[in-house]
């Protein structure tokens, strides 16, 4: 059971039930408070900390140089039509119609509408539009294309990837592939090789399932000993 969410009730729902979180945090620091934040519930629980993998977000692009990897996000910026960010936006907010507001004013004062749905998200755009004081167009292209922290050369993603994992933030990351083409390749390409030699990534699968492969434990069947219980009664 693969959980994403990072509102109260669905760190309480992670912790509680999730083989693994699909989280988003910017940063390393935020990521290894949520990463401890979901051990410790957890072990309230009565689980053990190693039964729940987090696993943060990482869309790679890489580029043979720093400017050759900031180039090809801003290409991929460049694609993004603003109707489309709007929408994609308003989707957080309850799929609010922001053509409505005026793209280039500050971003709207929307109070606490959307913390129904995506809570942690929108508080985490409104926070954002308040310490950069981004207006609506800043905010729906920011929201569609934000630039993190996992653009650079193959040695520099890998570097943060290690450090993300060294440091607790992290237990795997749940790769989206760059919309350019080869986004995926140039990762395959690049960066696994130098993760292969570091010790940091299989070089063959243990197992062959996916609770294996993330060496989790197979979870008891709940019907095995209804069919047992059965058998024995008849």
């Amino acid at each position: 059971m693969i959980q994403a969410g990072s509102s109260e009730a669905g760190m309480d729902f992670a912790s509680k039930h999730a083989d693994a979180v699909f989280t988003g945090q910017a940063s390393l620091e935020d990521a290894a408070q949520f990463y401890q934040e979901i051990k410790s519930r957890a072990a309230k629980y009565g689980r053990s900390p190693n039964e729940i993998l987090l696993l943060p977000g990482c869309a790679p692009i890489v580029g043979r140089t720093q400017a050759e990897a900031d180039e090809k996000y801003r290409e991929i910026a460049s694609l993004v039509v603003m109707d489309d960010a709007l929408n994609y936006l308003g989707r957080y907010f309850n799929d609010l119609d922001f053509t409505q507001y005026e793209l280039d004013a500050p971003f709207p004062e929307l109070g606490d509408f959307g913390r129904n749905g995506w809570e942690s998200t929108t508080d985490h755009i409104k926070q954002l539009v308040k310490d950069e004081n981004l207006t609506l167009r800043e905010m729906a292209l920011r929201a569609t294309t934000p630039k993190h922290v996992f653009i650079g050369t193959a040695t520099h993603i890998a570097d943060t990837m290690q450090a993300w994992f060294e440091a607790g933030a992290a237990d795997g990351f749940m790769l989206n592939s760059a919309v350019l083409p080869d986004g995926f390749n140039d990762f395959i390409d690049q960066v696994l090789p130098i993760l292969k030699e570091r010790g940091l990534f299989r070089t063959d699968y243990e197992s062959d399932t996916l609770h294996g492969n993330l060496g989790l434990p197979i979870p008891a069947n709940r019907y095995a000993g209804v069919e047992a219980n059965k058998s024995g009664s008849s």
